[in-house]
């Protein structure tokens, strides 16, 4: 009895953490190309931990680089179509009809949260996707990617 109450503690002080995190990408596209690429060859993925991203207030912030993989550049412009339905457009650059640098901020169920989807292909055919998540704006962030160079 004391073991189920003690578990039944636990949950409770436990479960809206792991409700934050099940949030974290909520219905957008993109988070299939991590699930699916990450752990692949010539892949580098990188997740931050909160404690090292309190400093800039971000909450969560992942990112991929693929290297010259063309389904999966393929892929990602899919799940990207379908990720900006809905975003405020910073920046978009395309060539030849085809995104090849994109900045969007996706609206959240949490107001004083913002999100961003960074995505790059280089000519090499080096592929780059960053999600982030946090109370910045798109004016902080784009400091932060372009002053500090540990993120």
């Amino acid at each position: 009895m004391k073991r189920n109450l003690f578990v039944l503690l636990i949950l409770m002080f436990i479960g809206p953490v792991i409700s934050e995190a099940a949030e974290t990408q909520e219905n957008l596209k993109i988070k299939d190309v991590f699930r699916i690429y990450g752990k692949r060859k010539n892949v580098v993925m990188v997740e931050l931990s909160k404690e090292m991203l309190e400093t800039y207030y971000i909450t969560f912030y992942k990112s991929i680089t693929i290297k010259n993989d063309p389904e999966a550049l393929t892929f990602i412009r899919k799940c990207l179509e379908n990720d900006q339905q809905g975003a405020k457009k910073i920046k978009e650059v395309t060539s030849e009809g085809e995104i090849i640098s994109a900045y969007y901020q996706i609206p959240g169920k949490n107001q004083s949260v913002n999100r961003f989807i960074l995505f790059k292909v280089n000519p090499k055919g080096v592929i780059t996707l960053i999600y982030i998540e946090g109370e910045l704006d798109s004016d902080d962030l784009i400091t932060i990617l372009f002053t500090k160079k540990d993120l």
